[in-house]
């Protein structure tokens, strides 16, 4: 009992120091001593920066002169270079809305970069020409900042505003970077006419939420004009007038933040980093004569708008601007699943993905197929519209890629996709298509699209489509054998669905077959490819079916004692990617995926076996990962025989320690030799 109740009181103890933790007192362009003189960040002494001071302000108040309540965001941060590499957090990019009449306005921009030089501190301002903007897609500028001056040592103080009318679009906030943070704070008022759901995301924990509230108001003036008619003068009547309300505020903080790294096998850091994001769930002016507006939707009326807005919808419902098109593709066939590969086919081979990531067709169905060049959004809306026009049921599918990050599962967000991709049904059976990429086979995903569900778009339907792809898989054959001093044979590897793709896209990124096969046989090192071919490289559905002849060079002795070769001759792992000794954050392969491999290997005349791997057996407690050696002799060769299983793309970090080990375990067995011996 006594033990409890010292626990209890620890605990009480640090909340209490938790809640009382007050801001530090840092100033804008007030540099101290220490700051200067700092030359490690002791709680990561690795680190080559770290933001001292990070606060940031978003209000919501109304402009008189504009008659609307706009928002107006403020921020602050002090960062110290600390290395060399860490030099680049001297340049700046802040993302600005802009769409059309839509626009945020940043403005006040100010900063310096301080130095410690012969014992005393040089100032160097922000000039305007250190400051640019530059469109980053139809949606965002970026504004860039280059501070002067930057370098190891030096303190780095920016301030800015940004200003806009755009209430749906309060500002997120970062508490943690690439670099450490020793102290962020974020301030969020709001009138009581609106309402955010607050998200937080992250594993570092935040200081607990202080939450006040004060009075303000709105002061207008009204001019009522009246005459009594006639010649007679008209009197102006001026109305003073105030409404006042409450306006809640959140204080959020944190302190000590620990610096944020990538993993292997994440789909984006963003999702693991410590934020808050808010989004306009209502508006409610009742209060004072208005009318209320329900933001946070349904997926059905999420899509709904959709298909009701031109440039989305418009694109679902003119499909007889493509009709010419159709009708040449699928003239000489009335079967579903051959018109769906013609048109398919075409589009790959026909209008050119233009690279940019987007939710909104920039142009109209008939521009599409006559520029043959368009976004992602416009490629896939002219597949689907294509698709349909051959009778075949299809609908886009709206998605969030998986560097734009995860979808918040609470609530529908129009705002959070940004991607759309088509699914066919023919026969009751899915197909989930991608046209942007041509090496992609038919019904399979890119990467990019593989993020936990999407949603359909239907009208009055809104179901979540899981986003997968069929299983990759990589089966290889192998055989050898010992002629003059040397093992020799042949290697046959087939590849499908996203190994498939994946071979395909570095043939395409070497410059073609050739220059492929003279890089693979540059690199080659105690493998030897003396000939090589490829089937169905340009055949995209089919399977790449890869032949080799290969040579494990000898050490010129033609009889020699021992011989050693080392059995697995392809897609060895010679690292593990898992080397943390702990994981914060899901392993995700994207894909579930299977690799075989299997060799002969004649056992060489005059010789006999004298070491070979053991068979061995791994598998998960789940059994979703499993990898099994086989080996052993038969008649007058040596067989092996692996196979990795792995049946569920995500692991949770309570996995990962087992997961690891199945991997460290795995690459020894890989690299167990066979020994033979002479008689």
């Amino acid at each position: 009992m006594k033990t409890k109740m010292t626990f209890l009181l620890l605990a009480l103890a640090l909340f209490s120091k938790l809640f009382s933790q007050e801001a530090p007192k840092i100033k804008f362009e007030k540099i101290s001593d220490e700051e200067l003189k700092m030359v490690v960040y002791e709680p990561d002494t690795a680190a080559e920066a770290v933001i001292l001071y990070d606060e940031g302000s978003t209000e919501i108040r109304y402009d008189v002169s504009e008659d609307q309540f706009k928002l107006f965001y403020s921020r602050f941060v002090r960062l110290k270079i600390l290395k060399q590499n860490g030099t680049d957090w001297g340049n700046f990019s802040i993302p600005i809305y802009s769409n059309g009449l839509n626009k945020e306005a940043i403005q006040n921009i100010k900063g310096a970069t301080f130095n410690l030089e012969n014992g005393k501190t040089v100032e160097t301002s922000l000039k305007k020409e250190s400051i640019s903007k530059e469109r980053e897609n139809k949606y965002y500028e970026m504004a860039r900042i280059a501070f002067p001056s930057v370098k190891v040592g030096s303190v780095i103080d920016l301030k800015y505003e940004i200003n806009s009318n755009l209430l749906w679009n309060l500002q997120e906030w970062k508490f943690q970077y690439s670099i450490p943070v020793k102290w962020s704070q974020y301030r969020v008022t709001y009138p009581e006419y609106f309402y955010y759901n607050h998200s937080s995301l992250g594993y570092h924990p935040l200081l607990p939420l202080r939450k006040e509230s004060k009075s303000d108001d709105i002061s207008f003036t009204t001019t009522n004009r009246s005459s009594a008619g006639g010649f007679s003068p008209v009197h102006s009547n001026f109305e003073h007038n105030k409404i006042t309300y409450e306006a809640n505020i959140f204080n959020y903080a944190a302190m000590e933040v620990p610096a944020i790294d990538e993993e292997p096998y994440l789909t984006t850091i963003e999702n693991f980093t410590t934020k808050i994001k808010f989004e306009l769930a209502s508006v409610d002016f009742t209060k004072i004569g208005g009318k209320f507006k329900n933001y946070t939707n349904s997926w059905k009326e999420v899509v709904n708008q959709l298909i009701d807005d031109e440039d989305f919808g418009g694109l679902i419902r003119s499909t007889r601007q493509v009709s010419e098109t159709v009708e040449l593709l699928t003239k000489n066939t009335d079967d579903k699943k051959l018109k769906l590969e013609a048109i398919y086919s075409y589009i790959q081979k026909n209008i050119k993905w233009d690279g940019n990531l987007t939710l909104w067709p920039s142009k109209s169905l008939k521009k599409i197929l006559s520029d043959k060049t368009g976004n992602s959004a416009d490629i896939n809306m002219v597949l689907n519209a294509m698709l349909t026009e051959a009778g075949i049921e299809s609908n886009p599918i709206i998605l969030s890629t998986r560097n734009h990050g995860i979808i918040n599962p609470a609530h529908a967000s129009l705002t959070e996709c940004n991607y759309v991709i088509v699914r066919a049904v023919i026969d009751a059976k899915q197909i989930l298509l991608d046209a942007t990429e041509p090496n992609l086979s038919l019904g399979l995903l890119p990467l990019r699209c593989l993020n936990g569900e999407g949603t359909l778009v239907k009208k009055d339907e809104a179901g979540s489509i899981a986003l997968e792809n069929p299983v990759s898989e990589r089966r290889t054959m192998a055989s050898l054998e010992y002629k003059n001093g040397s093992f020799s044979g042949s290697l046959i590897t087939k590849r499908s669905a996203h190994a498939a793709y994946n071979f395909r896209e570095a043939v395409k990124e070497s410059g073609g077959e050739k220059e492929y096969f003279d890089k693979l046989k540059s690199k080659s090192t105690g493998l030897k490819y003396d000939d090589v071919s490829v089937e169905n490289l340009d055949s995209i559905n089919k399977g790449v079916l890869t032949k080799y002849s290969v040579t494990i060079p000898g050490d010129g002795e033609e009889v020699a004692d021992y011989l050693y070769v080392n059995p697995v001759i392809e897609g060895k792992l010679d690292e593990n990617p898992f080397t943390a000794p702990k994981r914060e954050y899901p392993v995700d392969f994207g894909n579930i995926f299977n690799e075989s491999y299997q060799i002969s290997i004649a056992i060489p005349e005059g010789y006999m076996v004298e070491e070979i791997p053991q068979s061995l057996t791994l598998v998960l407690d789940d059994k979703s990962i499993k990898f099994i050696c086989q080996t052993g002799q038969i008649g007058n060769s040596v067989m092996l025989n692996y196979r990795l299983n792995v049946e569920k793309p995500v692991f949770l970090p309570t996995e990962y320690e087992s997961l690891k080990n199945i991997y460290d375990r795995m690459i020894l067995k890989q690299s167990e030799q066979i020994v033979f011996k002479k008689i």
